[in-house]
């Protein structure tokens, strides 16, 4: 993992420290993590990506994906084709 130099709010940095107890460089992890998952929850619902790439820039896994665009109400963006696609290749490799 490489060290990444960025301009932050240091006054909400240190707020949210003292709201969640926590230093400073967990706070930023915490908030990139969250920023990292709306972010792909965002371009999952405006088809700018597909929900296998929505998985990876989440860093999550497809059905920890799924559950996360549960939680924010969001409809899976699948076709009927995209469907029966995945069916034939789960029944290939089953």
């Amino acid at each position: 993992m490489q060290t990444v130099s960025s301009r932050l709010d240091l006054d909400a940095i240190k707020l949210f420290g003292k709201v969640l107890n926590e230093k400073r460089s967990e706070v930023v992890r915490e908030l990139v993590e969250s920023g990292k998952k709306h972010k792909a929850v965002e371009l999952y619902e405006n088809k700018k990506v597909s929900l296998g790439m929505g998985a990876r820039l989440a860093g999550l896994t497809l059905s920890e994906f799924i559950d996360l665009l549960k939680d924010h109400n969001a409809y899976l963006n699948l076709e009927k084709e995209d469907v029966q696609q995945a069916l034939g290749t789960a029944r290939k490799v089953l």
